[in-house]
């Protein structure tokens, strides 16, 4: 079989030689195969099958592990590893030795040689497997920062039942214990106990010691026939804690101190800054009440975008009107719950006035107008989709009092404090549309109704004002920029445009004018400075080339960066001495901010609400690979579909996603082409996911680019809700820079100090990491779109 993709369809036919319905399953997973390719593909399948008496002999290699193994008649000599992997392809091919029997043994003897020559022997591996992630449960490490210590000592459990568990010590802390048990008893998580402590009693003679402290069972553990129980401390004992407090100070050297748990929670906080600044999604804050409004957006790298897109034609903030308090009290969740919508967006021009509509996809079904408005929106350069997701939060997220790197006084910021409080939702904008679905939303024909029938959408004139916090992360430009504010004139094309500068760096100028700009991005322009100029005589500020690099929606606030040489540029040599001169007199931009850490809260409430699925691309040794994805506390609506082909529980599988050519086409290869200053690169994959009725996954992807027609793409999603799930899910992959070890610093001086090989593992594996994607469920808009309905709907 010359073709890869034929060959990935047989590996995946094998297994289901068994089904009854295998030859519908062979239909289902060929349908996008030409006849021809079809044939090749049953006639390899029937090759494997055909039946075969060749003996398997393996004594001239492995002559001492041998055992001799007789099947239907055919005695075959082979070491044990191999007799189970006969047994099982046997089982495979329907209970018969056949020609993919023999040739499997083959290959795992061609494999077993080639390992004893290296020195590394593997058991054969599934192609499944390299598409095997671990996974990084964000916000998993809060509440688990206690020093813990390796200390074992005899300990009696008594459970609320009064029975009683002689147990030890595994390690101790403060807040908790791990203990080892004879076996695992009957219990309800969270369940009250007494330990009493009778090994350090007779040790220490302290009174605290006689009294039986309470504890909580959070979980257990099991591995190899051996049980412990994990326990929370519950209660108040201050003597005991005291005394406790001081028997681990004094004895850290003694008994080895733990640091796997800090070491977790570095790994997980260095993954999580990865993505966060990456994320194209704006995370939103909310006010609490059945009818929240909007108080703060955290703005990222990567999500700038979405506020250009909501600012007026004075260039103010306009984002609070997409969530009026009549939508975000239809929107608001229940208790433990998540809301998902659709939001369909476009603006309308008049005489310099900007007129913002939106509609839900529950709005529009309720009115009867999706059609009119996706026939009116699509047709606009301004047309945008957006995904929204909405969770009830807490205050506690936040973690104000374990926020690193920050005194102490300022910890207990009680501005801080008050305004958490008035936060009740957490929430995510993402942008989902493609410009390549734009004529999906236009019906066939025209409409009869009057777009005038679209006023309801309409914004509210005035703009609701709320917060822009900034993420903290490593820097994202090569510098700083600065808030200062002076003339500025732009000429280009024969045309001139008066504004000012909003902000400043050696490198580039973000301008305000006060007409549209006539220009598209990457034009050179030429900028005039005049008050600047009479601060320096021997430059000429009148003539500095710029190049553009985006413009917001209404072409009146300018993004430029210098064009040309670097070290020639005389902006870059003027702006360089005006700000190291000036450093005590000019602000940062990211510095303006009220409420001292609020920018790291936020962001440690949205870890535990991570909506989408975060994909990391490491590369420690030889090509880049997949190797982790981000996942929430909460399960989420792509959760079954990742965990559908992974072995192990702490594993999810993509697979699904990046089958075949797929993993090439939507992350290695942009990964490869892009820069860690570019945005990220997007594509949607279609995913048909079938279970056989033994349980067995079979999943065909597409990517949604590749349909030669619309009615091939509807034919393709229609067949795969009749036979089991469909999913859309939009693939996004941007290159990291370093890793942000400033964030993790005290996490890695610490593990540094007790075992200093792991802080060095710790990072290495961060500084491996060179890709993260990221995985938006795009199911619901897909359909709507496209006016399908699931058969349960």
């Amino acid at each position: 079989m010359d073709s890869v993709h034929q060959q990935h369809l047989i590996e995946q036919l094998v297994p289901l030689l068994r089904e009854k319905d295998f030859e519908e399953i062979f239909n289902r997973l060929t349908q996008d195969e030409n006849s021809n390719g079809r044939f090749l593909i049953k006639m390899e399948l029937n090759r494997k099958c055909s039946p075969c008496r060749r003996v398997i002999d393996m004594r001239d290699e492995l002559e001492d592990e041998c055992l001799v193994h007789e099947f239907d008649g055919i005695t075959h000599f082979m070491p044990t590893e191999a007799i189970g992997l006969f047994q099982s392809q046997c089982y495979l091919y329907r209970d018969a030795y056949t020609l993919g029997v023999y040739e499997a043994l083959q290959q795992w003897q061609k494999n077993h040689h080639h390992a004893r020559v290296d020195g590394l022997l593997q058991p054969p591996v599934s192609p499944f497997r390299q598409y095997d992630v671990n996974t990084i449960v964000f916000a998993s490490y809060y509440g688990r920062r206690q020093e813990r210590m390796h200390f074992s000592s005899p300990l009696l459990i008594k459970l609320h039942d009064g029975e009683k568990l002689f147990a030890k010590s595994s390690d101790l802390s403060l807040g908790g214990m791990r203990v080892s048990v004879p076996y695992l008893p009957n219990y309800q998580t969270g369940a009250q106990v007494e330990v009493f402590f009778t090994g350090m009693e007779r040790d220490h003679p302290n009174p605290v010691l006689h009294q039986p402290v309470g504890y909580q069972i959070l979980g257990e553990e099991s591995k190899e026939g051996k049980y412990w129980l994990r326990l929370v401390r519950s209660g108040d004992q201050p003597a005991f804690d005291a005394f406790l407090s001081d028997f681990i100070e004094a004895n850290k050297i003694r008994y080895r101190v733990s640091v796997d748990y800090l070491l977790s929670a570095a790994i997980i906080k260095g993954y999580e800054q990865f993505y966060l600044p990456r994320m194209t999604g704006m995370p939103l804050f909310f006010s609490t009440g059945d009818s929240p409004s909007l108080e703060i957006a955290l703005r990222t790298e990567n999500n700038q975008h979405l506020l250009e897109y909501w600012r007026d034609e004075k260039n103010r903030d306009a984002l609070a009107g997409l969530f009026s308090a009549k939508r975000m009290k239809r929107l608001c969740p229940a208790p433990g719950t998540t809301t998902e919508t659709l939001i369909y967006c476009f603006t309308h021009t008049v005489r310099s006035h900007i007129y913002f509509f939106s509609a839900t996809a529950e709005e529009l079904r309720q009115s009867g107008l999706t059609a009119l408005f996706f026939q009116v929106g699509s047709r606009r350069p301004s047309w945008r989709v957006y995904k929204f997701s909405l969770e009830a939060c807490e205050s506690l997220e936040a973690d104000v009092g374990q926020l690193q790197g920050v005194e102490n006084s300022q910890l207990q910021d009680i501005l801080l404090l008050e305004r958490l409080k008035l936060i009740g939702y957490c929430g995510l904008l993402q942008e989902i549309s493609l410009e390549s679905q734009r004529e999906e939303f236009r019906p066939e024909g025209e409409l009869g109704n009057n777009a005038n029938e679209l006023q309801r959408f309409g914004h509210e004139l005035g703009v609701a004002p709320f917060e822009i916090e900034s993420l903290h992360y490593v820097q994202l430009r090569k510098e700083l920029r600065y808030i200062h504010k002076t003339a500025v004139a732009i000429h280009h094309n024969g045309k001139s445009w008066l504004g000012w500068t909003r902000d400043i760096s050696a490198h580039g100028l973000q301008v305000e004018l006060e007409e549209a700009f006539a220009g598209d991005k990457n034009d050179v322009v030429s900028i005039a400075l005049p008050r600047l100029q009479e601060l320096s005589k021997s430059m000429d500020l009148q003539r500095l080339s710029y190049r553009l690099v985006s413009l917001n929606m209404t072409r009146t606030v300018l993004h430029l960066c210098i064009d040309g040489d670097s070290d020639r540029h005389t902006g870059r040599q003027f702006f360089s001495l005006l700000i190291e001169s000036n450093q005590s007199k000019l602000k940062a931009a990211q510095e303006q901010r009220r409420y001292r850490g609020l920018a790291r809260a936020l962001r440690n409430i949205y870890t535990h609400h991570l909506f989408n699925s975060p994909v990391y691309i490491n590369k420690l040794k030889g090509a880049p690979k997949l190797a982790a994805i981000g996942k929430s506390l909460t399960p989420r609506s792509l959760q079954r579909i990742l965990t559908a082909c992974a072995e192990q529980p702490e594993q999810e599988n993509l697979y699904p996603l990046f089958q075949g050519e797929l993993l090439k086409e939507l992350l290695m290869n942009p990964l490869r082409a892009i820069e860690r200053e570019d945005k990220p690169r997007e594509d949607e994959v279609y995913i048909a996911s079938i279970q056989t009725k033994a349980g067995l996954p079979i999943c065909t992807s597409r990517l949604a680019s590749s349909f030669g027609s619309l009615k091939e793409k509807r034919l393709f999603i229609e067949q795969a809700l009749q036979q089991g799930e469909f999913y859309s899910v939009l693939v996004g992959i941007s290159r990291t820079g370093r890793p942000d070890t400033n964030f993790i610093a005290n996490e890695l001086d610490y593990i540094a100090k007790f075992a200093i090989h792991k802080a060095k593992r710790l990072e290495e594996e961060l500084w491996s990491v060179v890709g993260v994607g990221e995985l938006t469920d795009t199911t619901q808009a897909t359909l709507f779109r496209l006016g399908i309905t699931p058969p349960s709907l």
